[in-house]
């Protein structure tokens, strides 16, 4: 995590599906959808090129998922459509991705914790 507290993790639900580096910027805007980034910022924190993140976003905007903004005055800002239908439904995909591999993740470690338990008592 960085100063701003943002965070990027590797369980991210539209990449997993599309695998490519539209994707893996709308799961970036969605896991940190109270914010507003330069292009820069998101080349940064999703590890990609800046050129292909200065690529991607025009078509974002242009189909509405994402909304640039001017801030101090010269840099453009970033932040996710939150108003936008599809957005809606994307986000909903991707928190529900996201409680799947949690459920997931807590069965795995009730199955090892129960294994565990059995050897221990045999």
């Amino acid at each position: 995590m960085d100063e701003k507290g943002i965070e990027f993790t590797k369980n991210r639900p539209l990449e997993r599906i599309f695998r490519n580096n539209i994707a893996r910027i709308i799961d970036f805007f969605i896991i940190n959808q109270q914010f507003q980034f330069t292009s820069k910022e998101i080349s940064d924190i999703t590890e990609m090129p800046l050129r292909s993140v200065q690529r991607i976003l025009p078509h974002l905007i242009q189909t509405k998922i994402v909304k640039a903004n001017r801030c101090n005055g010269r840099i453009l800002g970033y932040e996710l459509n939150k108003n936008f239908r599809l957005v809606e439904i994307l986000s909903s995909y991707s928190i529900e991705t996201v409680n799947i591999f949690i459920d997931e993740a807590i069965d795995t470690n009730k199955n090892e914790i129960q294994q565990v338990n059995s050897k221990l008592m045999s």
